[in-house]
Formats: C-alpha cells, structure tokens, sequence
C-alpha cells in the first residue's frame, strides 16, 4: 500500500481511474470496515481491459477536531501507524495522509474536492451515510454529486451500520472502553481492544518488589478505568498471559497516567519494542497501599487471578 502524504505526491503516483473514500477512520471499526469492502467493489467495477482501478482512502493527521477544537477533541482509539496498517489489512491501495492544518481547515468544500480531482482524477467517490467535510461541513453528497456532473466522476453512499440495535460508530467504541466491556468493544472493533507502543525505562520499581513490567505511554489514546486487568500481551509475533497496570500509582505519589505489563510465565527484556496489550478483564480498581510490601503482596494475588482468568480466555487478536 501506498501512503502519500500531499496533493503532489499524489498526482505522481499514477492513480487515475480508482475510486476513492474520504474519513477520519480513528478505530477503522466495522463501520469504517463496511465502507472500505464497498469502496474496493466499486474500484473492481471500474476496471478496464484488465487494469484493475485502485481503491483509496483519504485520512487526516492530526483528527480535525484535536487541530480545531483541542480542548474538546476526543481522545484516539488508535495510532496513526496503527490505523494506516489497518487500511492496509482492509485491501487500500493507497492512502493519501493529508496534515490537518489552517490552510486545509479553511479550505471549501468544493475547493477540497478540486484539490482532491486534480491529484487523483479519481471516477468515483463512496462515503459513509453521515459523511460532511470541509469549512463549515459544507461538502455533502449533493454537493459532490454536482462537481461530478462537471467533471465526471460519480458518488454513492454507505448505509449506517448497526449492531446490537445501534449504529457503530468511535464514540460508541470509546464509551465501550471507558466502561471496561471489552466484549461490546471488541464486536464493534472488529478485533480485540489493545493500547500499544514502544517500551520505555520507567522507576524499575516493580522490578524491586519482583514483578518487572514493561511500560508504555498511553498520551491521548481512549482508555479504560483506572485498575488491573487481565491482559494478553502481544510482541515479536508472541502473545504472553499478562497482569496489566493502567493509573497513577497512588502508593508512590505518582501523576503521570502509566501503562504497565507484568508478563507472567516468562522474562524478557523488552525495551524499545513495539508491545501490544490485548485487555480482557477488570480484575480490581487502583488504589494506594501504606507499604511498598502490602503492594506487593496485592500485585502477587492479583497476577494468580490474572491467570485463572487468562486460562479460559484465548489470546485471539482478530474476531472476524
């Protein structure tokens, strides 16, 4: 898959003919799922003589709300190197990653899909069912469907997908995470909520008490509360029965929110590599202790329940 990231690089690379889709995709959740499969059927009805017509997306970073509402803009279900292998795995040819900026942020609607024709002389665009962009969300599908009269490309739109008597979409996904049901999560996910990224250096004081963890930053990502949890832990292609930390650790004065993974059946040193961990289940809250030796008493009972709980869970990564 292709990734550019400006207009001009997208009119080099020579995708003239594809159909293309235009989102923020946080989550590329099963809504977004939906809309990516059609876009690839309408790319496959665009083939001629052979050449098959490329399918692509068009996605912004930073989200605009978090360039334009900073205080108000709602935390990410994902990172961006995550979401952009996510439209990879949905079969994209290429995504054109635009920076969200003032220049674009004040850009009409109808100057955006100029831009947008220009670059990629694309033959067809399929959006999501609540699809608006550009200044003031000027740009809805009326609005397309006129530029296209002009300049010959078509529009069509998804119909809003539902499951479980509603419509799937990122804010429902992140009330999910926030409320620790992972089951609900996960189905509207398409796969298994995890928070991932590079592991750090922390205090090293669980290694102290005998219970190393790995440690990773959880900065503006949706999270659940507070508290321990049964967790997979997932790095260098291994998944691994794991005790997760996701606070402030009260018993040390601590104010920076931290993710930490003890492993519980093996020992690695797993500095600067890239960790994913899978949260199943909620084992207790967060909460500070008088010693650094009641805490670890606390740690030793909640990683034997981690366990029990991991022993019937299977480390599956992908629902569907």
């Amino acid at each position: 898959m292709k990734v550019l990231r400006s207009f001009d690089a997208a009119k080099k690379a020579g995708l003239d003919g594809c159909a293309i889709t235009i989102g923020n995709f946080d989550g590329v959740h099963m809504g977004h799922q939906q809309v990516l499969a059609e876009l690839k059927g309408h790319a496959l009805a665009l083939s001629d003589g052979g050449k098959p017509a490329k399918a692509v997306a068009i996605t912004f970073e930073p989200h605009p709300r978090a360039f334009l509402f900073p205080e108000e803009a709602p935390r990410r279900l994902s990172h961006l190197h995550e979401r952009l292998e996510a439209l990879k795995d949905a079969g994209m040819d290429a995504v054109l990653l635009l920076r969200f900026n003032q220049a674009l942020a004040s850009m009409s609607a109808e100057d955006f899909m100029r831009h947008i024709y220009n670059s990629l002389g694309f033959k067809h665009i399929h959006v999501g069912y609540d699809f608006a962009f550009g200044k003031d969300r000027q740009g809805q599908a009326d609005m397309m469907r006129s530029l296209g009269d002009a300049h010959g490309f078509t529009v069509s739109e998804a119909a809003a997908f539902a499951m479980d008597g509603a419509v799937v979409s990122s804010s429902r996904i992140r009330s999910a995470i926030e409320a620790a049901d992972f089951d609900l999560a996960n189905d509207l996910l398409g796969r298994c909520y995890a928070i991932s990224g590079r592991v750090g250096h922390g205090e090293k004081r669980g290694r102290k008490m005998g219970f190393p963890t790995a440690n990773i930053q959880v900065k503006d990502l949706t999270h659940p509360p507070v508290g321990i949890y049964a967790a997979w832990s997932e790095y260098d292609g291994k998944k691994v029965k794991s005790a997760a930390y996701l606070g402030y650790r009260p018993t040390f004065n601590g104010r920076t929110l931290l993710l930490e993974t003890h492993l519980l059946d093996t020992q690695e040193d797993l500095y600067g590599k890239r960790l994913k961990v899978h949260f199943v289940k909620r084992i207790r809250e967060d909460r500070a202790f008088v010693s650094a030796d009641d805490l670890a008493a606390q740690i030793k009972a909640d990683c034997e329940q981690a366990h029990k709980i991991l022993d019937i869970h299977s480390p599956v990564t992908k629902k569907r």
